[in-house]
């Protein structure tokens, strides 16, 4: 009893000199025993300060391969590229009727940005590309940008209704995007659909991967598709998000990997026994990985932070409710910091392991 004691007490003085150093450490966040000890066995996210504010509904985060991290500011039509301290590097600014929604980055630096482009008459979703290597490195109004895609592009049919809602970039710089928009009643080319395109200046080749569908909630199922995400070192495979707001369907999150024998997209996680198959997900908007493959989402009707492990298990230092976020859309993760666009609060917030501490 009295090493248990020794051993606590030491823990509470090593969390109280470590908090005056840094990032402040939220000791409410550790959990207490019915015995009121401390569980110091337990991992789980402290939130780390400052918090990044000065937002307007900022809808996506992303750690770039510059190791730099862009947010897109989407009510404040903009890009801010900033450094891991939190510090602002630079701004790309849209014009005032373009919002940015969806962030990538691609082996050359070139940011990748899915925005809406909003009118009286309509709305449209628009690819855009920045050359951040070609503007110096620094987000700036001078820097290249290229009108690549939108979402009133034929593939072959075309609709007013479509929208891209994710994009993600493979090995060799080709990018995949996610769209949705509603049925073609002649069953050619339906509104719900995966497309990969290559090309740096324009588009020099868009084909729409087959084999899912286009409707319902099975673990083929690309409807109400919210994000995507290509996996590292494969130049096929990726994971998607399906947001509906509701607690009700299964089947939220999919990895896909592709089947080379038979030339399919085939779903990773099936089993009733994974956790990521059981769980029922709100409005998952936005996913990322770590460096052991887990898988983050965000979760933006539920306010939360889910942590899988590789083989679809949920783990313990999944986290969020109300008070913690609102409506949050964006997440992204980089040297063991989780990024969270908290949309609702107009800022990023940051997580670290307690491990990591």
């Amino acid at each position: 009893m009295k090493i248990r004691f020794l051993s606590t007490l030491f823990f509470f003085i090593t969390v109280l000199i470590l908090s005056g150093c840094g990032d402040k450490t939220d000791l409410s966040t550790f959990p207490i025993t019915n015995n009121g000890n401390i569980n110091i066995s337990d991992t789980l996210y402290i939130q780390q300060y400052p918090i990044w504010s000065g937002f307007n509904k900022p809808e996506a985060v992303f750690a770039g391969n510059d190791q730099l991290i862009y947010v897109a500011d989407t009510k404040n039509n903009s890009i801010v590229q900033m450094d891991v301290a939190g510090g602002r590097y630079g701004t790309y600014y849209f014009d005032n009727s373009v919002f940015p929604k969806k962030i990538t980055q691609d082996g050359n630096f070139d940011l990748l940005v899915i925005c809406d482009s909003v009118t009286v008459l309509d709305t449209t979703s628009l690819v855009i590309r920045l050359k951040v290597a070609q503007g110096g490195g620094v987000l700036n109004q001078s820097m290249p940008a290229k009108r690549l895609l939108t979402s009133l592009r034929p593939t072959p049919n075309s609709n007013k209704f479509r929208r891209f809602t994710g994009i993600s970039i493979y090995p060799d710089n080709s990018y995949i995007i996610t769209r949705t928009g509603p049925d073609d009643p002649l069953n050619i080319d339906a509104g719900n659909a995966i497309l990969k395109v290559k090309g740096i200046d324009s588009v020099t080749s868009l084909v729409v991967l087959n084999g899912f569908q286009t409707s319902g909630n099975s673990f083929y199922s690309i409807e109400h598709v919210s994000s995507i995400l290509t996996i590292k070192n494969s130049s096929t495979d990726f994971i998607i998000t399906r947001s509906t707001q509701d607690t009700l369907n299964l089947n939220k999150v999919i990895y896909f990997e592709y089947n080379f024998t038979n030339g399919t997209f085939d779903p990773m996680f099936t089993s009733a026994n994974q956790d990521i198959v059981n769980l029922k997900f709100g409005s998952p908007d936005a996913v990322t990985f770590d460096l052991n493959s887990s898988i983050f989402v965000i979760d933006s009707y539920r306010n939360h932070l889910y942590k899988f492990s590789n083989t679809g298990k949920l783990l313990p230092e999944s986290f969020g409710d109300s008070t913690k976020f609102s409506h949050p859309k964006g997440i992204s993760f980089f040297n063991k910091v989780v990024y969270i666009a908290d949309t609702g609060n107009d800022r990023i917030v940051r997580y670290k392991l307690s491990t990591d501490n």
